[in-house]
């Protein structure tokens, strides 16, 4: 047998170990000002990258503009946000009630790549597939009402997964349920997601992938009591609860 044929095979286990980041995009639009999706929306997986001057520039700070902003009721597909170099995606994407993101990739995380709002307590904010990358915050910031159902999602080289807001003027009840999610490279000590006990937040956990060199030193769920409005909200437990964060150890694997 030749040399060259345990090393091909070799080459293609590691490979197979790598987690590409999102598709190819086919085109690139900068934007002045948010786009605004009112109904279903495919963006034919086009980037989608906003001016930091006139939209924010993705750092730490508070009310930059949404990329773009998904209405109630509407979907959002195919779509890949991008940011200029040396820059991040503003605000990323914004629901501002019931919504569907299908297969939508983060490139370069802003403040936050996904936030939901919205008040009313039967909103339903699904995110099928996609991913985020190079977050230095949150993936997903969760301050409206409602439930979150995230299936087959990926992020890597992130700070924070999916948070409840611990410190919104206005508190709600909120429910967070996850499938099917390979988080690589999250930062040691912090979580895939985190609920407030005190608002009666529920996340559920299923099939979590933790994966990096990090991966035994990240929390699948970190439960808070929040506060309302500019306060300091308080860590009560880190892991399952069987209140507030439901998984059974089978649904987390660290890889």
């Amino acid at each position: 047998m030749s040399i060259f044929v345990p090393i091909i095979f070799m080459l293609l286990q590691l490979l197979q170990g790598c987690q590409s980041f999102g598709p190819a995009a086919k085109k690139t639009i900068t934007l002045q000002s948010k786009l605004v999706v009112t109904k279903n929306f495919d963006c034919g997986f086009t980037r989608y990258i906003p001016d930091p001057k006139k939209m924010g520039d993705g750092g730490a700070n508070e009310f930059q503009q949404p990329v773009i902003e998904v209405r109630n009721g509407a979907t959002l597909s195919n779509c890949i946000i991008g940011a200029k170099e040396g820059f991040k995606a503003a605000d990323g994407v914004h629901c501002e009630g019931s919504c569907t993101l299908k297969n939508v990739w983060h490139e370069k995380v802003g403040e936050d790549a996904v936030t939901f709002l919205g008040t009313n307590p039967n909103n339903v904010y699904i995110i099928e597939g996609g991913g985020a990358i190079n977050a230095n915050g949150k993936v997903v910031q969760f301050n409206g009402a409602g439930t979150a159902k995230i299936n087959n999602f990926y992020m890597k080289d992130c700070t924070y997964g999916i948070a409840s807001c611990g410190n919104c003027q206005a508190q709600f009840s909120r429910r967070i349920e996850v499938t099917n999610l390979k988080a690589e490279n999250l930062k040691a000590g912090q979580f895939i997601v985190a609920v407030n006990s005190n608002f009666n937040d529920q996340a559920i956990l299923r099939n979590i992938h933790i994966l990096g060199n990090s991966a035994k030193q990240v929390f699948p769920c970190k439960i808070f009591n929040g506060v309302k409005g500019n306060g300091n909200f308080k860590l009560v437990k880190m892991g399952a609860d069987g209140k507030h964060c439901k998984y059974n150890n089978n649904d987390i694997h660290f890889n």
